[in-house]
């Protein structure tokens, strides 16, 4: 493995973590992380739309809820992940007329943009209208976009990657104004670990399981090992959907016997020629190296660039979220190996799903992820195209079937 030199990168993140803009009250931003909103305050756009759909109930077991079970599988034909479709069969009632408002972490950031992009179609289908803000990845603008929506006369708000601990003010006034609040890429509800903010609460969050999408990682790694096997991680700190997607990483790492170092936290100021340089150095005391995880594509993709760029070719760099710049070095036979994806437009959906129900007085659906598909993409499976990774059947159908309208 060849001794590097370090470059300068300039890194766009106009792509996404599903969760990355919101638990710590503050972010950082430099030439490096260019891509976080540079917009003014928080902003709105609106539309209206068309109508279909149902009525229902399911039960939701908080007992259940407590504790992140993995449901990865390896499945015989070489595949790592959850891709059964799991969309609820309990109908719900769909309004004639409802306001939607719909409040993103950071609208740069695809964990926010996609799933907002998914309620919005969903909302173009039954005529409703909805009006969206964008908190720019601060606390404080994500805090005034909310009493924003609830000024707008809002029947509803759905936020995205937005944590309740950094709007406790506007959850107050909502709850105070009989407007129900969810949220969804928080990873702090089922079939994730149950944490609550103190004080205020969304209804609900929607998120993959994280746990298993880290394990279903960890079934790949053992299964595509051709050398020492030996695996150099680096953290993020603040997200709880990281925080469980690490967990079943190291869990999966464990029962397969993968000897892993914990290389520690990196921040947002340290995305490309901080951490190129860290990686290299790193890689030049440890050569038998052989994977290098990182908890978000937006962090793995330059590395694995860097490393190409400078003709690295024994290292597997892996991410997490199967956005569209991952994937195409990935199916480019880069360094970039795999990552580790799930459909962000299906939280959308979900999200959506479960407004319903607390609108219509019916028990939430459990998990209250609702089966978020996942999966891990390499080179045999990744998708053709520029868009990240959706799961292989129709939910947005199986959804408006449940969805009535009276």
């Amino acid at each position: 493995m060849k001794k590097t030199a370090a470059i300068l990168l300039t890194l766009c993140l106009v792509f996404a973590l599903a969760s990355c803009a919101a638990k710590s009250a503050t972010a950082s931003t430099s030439a490096a992380s260019a891509a976080k909103s540079s917009a003014a305050s928080a902003s709105a756009s609106s539309s209206t739309a068309s109508a279909s759909s149902a009525s229902s109930s399911a039960a939701a077991s908080a007992a259940a809820a407590s504790s992140a079970t993995s449901s990865a599988s390896s499945s015989a034909d070489g595949t790592f992940g959850n891709i059964k479709n799991g969309v609820p069969t309990d109908p719900t009632v769909a309004p004639k007329d409802l306001k939607v408002a719909v409040v993103m972490g950071n609208a740069s950031m695809s964990g926010s943009s996609v799933p907002c992009a998914a309620i919005e179609e969903i909302c173009k289908h039954f005529s409703w209208t909805i009006q969206t803000w964008d908190g720019e990845g601060d606390p404080s603008k994500e805090n005034d976009a909310i009493m924003s929506a609830i000024s707008w006369g809002a029947q509803c708000i759905i936020t995205c990657s937005v944590q309740a601990s950094n709007v406790q003010s506007s959850l107050q006034a909502a709850d105070e104004a009989g407007i129900p609040c969810g949220s969804l890429s928080c990873g702090n509800d089922t079939p994730n670990k149950v944490t609550k903010a103190e004080g205020y609460n969304y209804k609900y969050d929607i998120g993959t399981d994280y746990h298993g999408l880290g394990y279903s990682l960890g079934q790949w790694i053992h299964a595509n090992t051709s050398g020492s096997g030996k695996v150099a991680c680096w953290d993020f700190a603040g997200e709880y959907s990281i925080d469980y997607t690490r967990e079943g990483l190291y869990d999966a790492f464990k029962d397969l016997g993968i000897a892993y170092v914990d290389n520690g936290c990196f921040t947002f100021d340290q995305l490309g020629d901080v951490l190129n340089r860290t990686v290299s150095t790193y890689l030049a005391n440890n050569p038998d190296t052989e994977f290098i995880y990182f908890p978000f594509d937006p962090a793995a993709q330059p590395v694995a660039e860097f490393l190409d760029l400078n003709g690295y070719t024994d290292v597997k760099v892996i991410g997490v979220l199967g956005n569209s710049e991952m994937v195409s070095l990935i199916k480019q036979g880069s360094t970039a190996a795999a990552t580790a994806a799930y459909d962000n437009s299906y939280l959308g959906y979900a999200a959506m799903d479960q407004m319903l129900r607390v609108l219509n007085g019916d028990s939430l659906i459990d998990p209250h992820g609702e089966n978020c598909p996942y999966l891990v993409l390499d080179k045999t499976n990744a998708p053709d195209g520029d868009s990240g990774w959706t799961a292989p059947f129709d939910y947005a159908s199986s959804y408006y079937a449940v969805w009535v309208q009276k």
